[in-house]
């Protein structure tokens, strides 16, 4: 990964780091400085380092461990990474659970699925069953939807409650109708989340050292001043 003292402008380092990176980029007489290599150098210049620190006053970073720390963390930044344009978007996408593909098609294809799957486990979970009585007592169940069929005519109800893993009985149609609207609840839940779901890129810099996961649909992040 290349750096160049406009990168560390634009990537918002602190007065006091800048201006010792002004000397190290003036006694190297370069313009750019590869990353890694640039790091090791600071590393051996604590001592000097501690010294600037400590006269730059700004919180986070008055010490030299403080400005090692932010240049440490110019790996993980996106916008480090891609800063030149010259990084590389890698053929590689993960999905929310983990789950590695080769394309982007194939990575929206398995949310698809996964998201499929949760809502016919719901649907089986939300099952009512509403329950007549005959004149000897005898029961005939049948599958209702309380919030199209008319529940005036059943005796009781009965579904299974997944989140206890106990079934659930009552003569209570108003019962019935409040479990299926908290049921239709999680539904909701499970469209919003799959609504919200990000696939990621593996976006490398130029040398494939330093690698960075990024929403396929965003944009790197604005550089912010610490």
């Amino acid at each position: 990964m290349k750096t160049s003292l406009q990168f560390f402008k634009d990537m918002g380092v602190c007065d006091g780091a800048y201006a010792v990176l002004e000397r190290v980029f003036g006694q190297a007489g370069v313009t750019e400085f590869d990353y890694a290599q640039g790091y090791q150098l600071m590393l051996g210049m604590m001592d000097q380092l501690e010294v600037d620190a400590a006269q730059s006053g700004e919180p986070g970073h008055d010490t030299a461990q403080g400005w090692l720390q932010w240049c440490y963390d110019l790996r993980n930044r996106p916008e480090a990474i891609m800063y030149f344009g010259d990084h590389i978007e890698e053929d590689l996408f993960r999905t929310a659970d983990g789950h590695l593909h080769e394309t982007l098609e194939a990575a929206r294809a398995h949310d698809r699925s996964r998201y499929a799957e949760l809502r016919r486990d719901h649907a089986a979970a939300r099952v009512i069953n509403g329950v007549r009585f005959d004149e000897g007592g005898a029961e005939t169940w049948e599958v209702v939807d309380p919030a199209q069929d008319d529940l005036a005519g059943f005796d009781a109800f009965v579904w299974h409650d997944s989140t206890t893993g106990l079934n659930h009985r009552t003569d209570s149609a108003a019962d019935a109708v409040a479990f299926n609207a908290s049921q239709a609840e999680i539904l909701d839940a499970i469209d919003a989340a799959e609504r919200a779901a990000r696939v990621e890129r593996r976006i490398i810099d130029e040398s494939g050292v330093f690698s960075v996961w990024l929403c396929s649909s965003c944009s790197a992040a604005t550089p912010a001043k610490v």
